[in-house]
């Protein structure tokens, strides 16, 4: 059980025992204690009047009947001892311990007392084998190669030496009470002297070199290191620990060595390349100069530092590499390493070789050799860098895109990825008017106003012409990912000055969101494009998140993208014609002929599916040739047939007007039908008309001098600017359906003022989209001159139109 009420002498003893650390000790010639204390932060204690006995009242009973006869034996013979016994903790546990003792003797062989300590050996784990430990102990002793001593205080004289001395000619007991500093050499006492002192201020040790004497005269040179012994209750000095090495071949070695390094030195120096050394640690200990000259380093720059410390990247595959070699103690060859230069902001790259350095089995550092080739780095980023950017925009191009996306997918760490297809609407078109150098200028401002939007960790790529791609990692989901199509929406709402013109720029964005819509680079651009097509459908100037429905419209645009290019030679399209009415005689006067696309495997495809992706595709005019060809040879049949001028009206697209070809292909038709020129109207959009109106003025009077109609289509729709009314040829606006779809006072008033104002301009007005009786009589109060409606008929084919034709008597 634990004692209670002890003594402050016996508490000292029981802290001993209850810590596991080492207890040195020391009795004088009555065994009391002299010193006691253990490694690590001192217990203090007070040391008068304790002695072994006292330390015996620790011991397990069991092992003081082995104890007892053996430290009797020992004191009574001045010999040491080694025994293992149980000491008790203060909770009453025991703990095993492994004692040891030496006898010390005075300069005159007088017996002093004992010097002795205390290993704990009560890890479970732990093997005792006596037998083993002797002889451990006894083959240190006796074949160690170093010179082990203990010195008295201040005179240095020997208290013990190891048989090692015997190598320098002495035998131990010779120097026994001689003073160290009479063998030392004169000139290295100081060294001696001045480490002691160190010590004894409380400075750490540290091994010096010096000169030593050997029995026959001659001089060694030693490498030695010094232990003072305190008391660490009182700080009586105990004298000194001293282990010695013969260092003479190695001195002779580095001697030999340093002439060897001079001469490698100024071959070095006059090559191109550089020599390197580092030691164990990988710190650098050489450098030839020609490092310093081509990195314009000093050496307090570079020695003492690790490659990983001088490195600009330290995730740089040949640092990684070299890494792992060393870790190995493996050689290298040819590995590149980028190394920071301080106080010059630069960068230069090397590629580096070398090999392990063994000495007598015992790995000491690495050396090797180094050379420049930061030309070569930078020209081959550069290459890279043009590989993988857009050459026009700067933006990362279509490899680099793949590239960055596969990376964000593998690192996202759960959170959504945002793929954003964005293309121009009709950018085509506005192309071809400007022409192609103004038309790249507005290509890399829209690049630059789209990257402004972005944040640095987004990315935008141009996959080519005008088509763009903006990668996110998007926590936030489907209202980051609409948060970011806005903004990019929002950056090309201003117009873009280019070509001495102010051009307005649009742009559909389709979306898709890894996982969701997709895990795989591949699935979310594919699903991202369906999604930028239905935001086009969608009247453009928007964006569109993908959903499963719209893949089947994606297959239906990849079979018209397939198909169009030869529907016109397999004759897949027709013309529909819807009947237009004299409102004052309820009369047919004319037909609208609108296209229609009878398509293998769809059907039949109305115009607003395949008409704007023609536009797109550049179709547009040979398709749009087609149909004035068709409209003008059918209606003068028609005409013929039933006796009476039928109009027909044809829909010209923004690029067959801006065609040099329209005015030509016009008279071509007209002639080869023979149809009247007042027989054909053609209509525009108001779109159409704006973008060049020089360009328009010529073409429009061409085509009056034709005999052609001029229309405005869904006037009101689009810029609704009033002032080229006047400007341009027309002869008749025709009125939006959405007009009438809103049946309201204020509707009908924007209504019969704007057919007032047509016919102040002397402008005939046909209304669209008429479904409704009401709406009739409506529009004939107040002066519409012609309907088209599906009140009076909806798109009719050839066949069929000629039979309403006929029923009506026309």
């Amino acid at each position: 059980m634990p004692a209670t009420n002890l003594d402050p002498r016996d508490d000292f003893l029981q802290r001993l025992a209850d810590s596991p650390r080492t207890i040195f000790w020391m009795t004088d010639a009555s065994d009391a204690f002299l010193c006691l204390h253990q490694d690590g932060p001192a217990h203090a204690g007070d040391l008068r009047g304790l002695s072994l006995d006292n330390w015996v009242t620790l011991i397990h009973p069991e092992d003081r009947m082995q104890l007892g006869p053996l430290v009797q034996s020992a004191w009574t013979r001045h010999e040491g001892y080694k025994v293992r016994y149980r000491l008790r903790r203060s909770d009453g546990s025991w703990r095993w311990v492994l004692g040891t003792s030496e006898a010390r003797f005075d300069a005159d062989g007088g017996f002093v007392g004992f010097i002795g300590s205390v290993v704990d050996v009560s890890d479970p784990d732990f093997i005792f084998n006596s037998s083993r430990i002797d002889a451990t102990h006894s083959l240190i002793t006796e074949n160690t190669s170093d010179f082990i001593s203990h010195h008295a205080p201040d005179t240095g004289d020997y208290l013990y030496v190891a048989p090692a001395v015997r190598r320098l000619g002495y035998e131990p007991a010779e120097l026994l009470g001689k003073s160290v500093y009479t063998l030392v050499h004169p000139d290295d006492v100081p060294i001696i002297r001045d480490e002691v002192l160190r010590q004894f201020r409380g400075q750490p040790g540290r091994v010096v070199e010096h000169r030593f004497l050997t029995k026959q005269g001659e001089e060694v040179w030693l490498s030695t290191s010094i232990v003072l012994l305190t008391d660490p209750i009182n700080g009586q000095k105990l004298g000194a620990v001293v282990v010695a090495r013969d260092i003479s071949e190695q001195r002779r070695a580095r001697e030999e060595l340093r002439h060897s390094e001079e001469r490698f030195r100024s071959l070095t120096n006059l090559s191109s390349d550089w020599y390197w050394e580092t030691d164990a640690s990988e710190r650098f200990t050489f450098l030839s100069d020609g490092l310093y000259r081509l990195f314009g380093a000093t050496p307090e720059e570079v020695l003492g530092c690790t490659r990983m410390e001088r490195a600009a990247d330290h995730s740089q595959p040949g640092l990684l590499e070299y890494q792992a070699r060393v870790e190995r103690r493996e050689p290298f060859r040819d590995l590149v390493y980028s190394v920071f230069v301080p106080g010059k902001g630069l960068v230069r790259h090397s590629v580096i070789s070398g090999e392990p350095v063994f000495e007598n089995g015992v790995f000491k550092g690495y050396r090797g050799v180094g050379r420049d080739i930061t030309h070569d780095i930078e020209l081959s980023k550069e290459l890279e860098r043009l590989a993988k950017q857009d050459s026009l925009t700067g933006l990362p191009n279509r490899a680099s895109l793949h590239e960055q996306l596969e990376r964000m997918l593998e690192t996202r760490n759960g959170a959504p990825v945002a793929v954003l297809f964005i293309d121009l609407d009709r950018f085509k078109e506005v192309n071809d008017s400007l022409g192609h150098v103004p038309g790249d200028m507005l290509l890399c401002e829209v690049a630059n106003r789209l990257k402004g939007t972005l944040e640095p960790d987004e990315l935008i790529a141009r996959l080519g012409g005008d088509e763009f791609v903006v990668c996110a990692i998007c926590p936030g989901g489907k209202n980051q990912a609409a948060e970011i199509a806005r903004c990019l929406l929002d950056s090309l709402q201003k117009p873009v000055h280019v070509g001495g013109r102010d051009v307005m720029v649009r742009a559909s964005i389709g979306i898709s969101l890894a996982p969701g819509d997709g895990d795989t680079r591949h699935l979310l651009f594919q699903n991202a494009d369906t999604a930028m097509y239905n935001a086009k459908d969608s009247g453009r100037n928007c964006y569109r998140f993908f959903e499963a429905g719209m893949t089947t419209k994606a297959r239906v645009r990849l079979l018209l993208e397939s198909g169009m290019h030869a529907a016109l030679e397999r004759g897949e399209f027709s013309l529909h014609y819807q009947p237009r009415f004299d409102l004052r005689r309820t009369a047919v006067v004319g037909m609208e002929a609108l296209i229609r696309w009878h398509h293998p495997e769809l059907g039949l495809v109305p115009p607003l599916e395949f008409i704007p992706f023609a536009e797109e595709r550049g179709y547009i005019e040979a398709i749009g040739k087609w149909v004035l060809e068709e409209a003008c040879r059918q209606t003068r049949r028609l005409s013929d047939f039933f006796g009476a001028p039928l109009q027909v009206s044809v829909n010209l697209s923004a690029r067959q007007l801006r065609s040099a070809r329209l005015v030509d292909d016009v008279a071509a038709a007209l002639q080869a039908s023979g149809l009247a020129g007042a027989q054909l109207e053609l209509e525009l959009t108001e779109t159409a008309l704006v973008e060049d109106t020089a360009s328009s003025t010529k073409a429009f009077e061409a085509l009056k001098a034709l005999g052609v109609a001029l229309a405005v289509d869904d006037f009101g729709t689009g810029y609704s600017g009033m002032g080229y009314l006047g400007q341009f040829p027309f002869d008749t606006l025709k009125l939006d359906r959405s007009f009438l779809a809103r049946n309201d006072d204020a509707s009908r008033r924007v209504i019969k003022a704007f057919i007032d104002m047509a016919h102040a301009l002397d402008l005939a007005v046909v209304a669209e989209g008429v479904e409704e009786q009401r709406t009739v009589d409506f529009l004939r109060e107040i002066g519409c001159d012609e309907v088209q409606g599906y009140f009076f008929a909806r798109p009719l084919p050839l066949d069929e139109l000629e039979r309403f034709l006929a029923a009506r008597k026309v």
